[in-house]
């Protein structure tokens, strides 16, 4: 699946909720990833930014539910840590579906060196996961980055 990065709602936006689900897809893929809350971002913004990008919805549940997760400064705080840690520009957006709100991270992809969660291990996205590079994997993997 491709993520069309121009029909990503802006900030502000007040959605109904038709119009999120037809942007947003209610299956995650390389570039979509739900999450109820910012708690497990270490990992999936450098697996989205040695992908090809993506974007992080704060306020949906597995269930495919809209819980809301507005964006407050503890959220605020910890994306900008991560983002920090990991030298990835993360674009956050408040958006609202109905009387939902939601947080949107716009994750760019990473092309020109690598990204790794704060603890130092390199991830990518494969499917709705966040898999970890080992052994010959990093070697050709950081190979076919220094060779582009």
């Amino acid at each position: 699946m491709e993520l069309d990065f121009s029909s990503i709602p802006p900030d502000g936006s007040r959605l109904r909720a038709r119009a999120f689900w037809r942007f947003a897809g209610r299956i995650e893929h390389e570039q979509l990833d739900f999450k109820r809350s910012a708690g497990h971002l270490k990992e999936a913004i450098p697996a989205m930014a040695m992908s090809r990008g993506g974007v992080l919805v704060l306020g949906v549940s597995d269930e495919r539910r809209l819980v809301g997760h507005a964006l407050d400064q503890e959220t605020l705080d910890r994306v900008a840590a991560v983002a920090y840690e990991s030298g990835v520009e993360v674009d956050v957006r408040a958006i609202a579906v109905g009387r939902v709100p939601l947080t949107l991270l716009v994750v760019p992809a990473v092309p020109d060196r690598i990204v790794t969660t704060p603890d130092g291990r390199l991830l990518r996205r494969v499917g709705s996961a966040n898999q970890p590079l080992r052994g010959a994997a990093v070697t050709r993997f950081v190979l076919a980055r220094a060779l582009r």
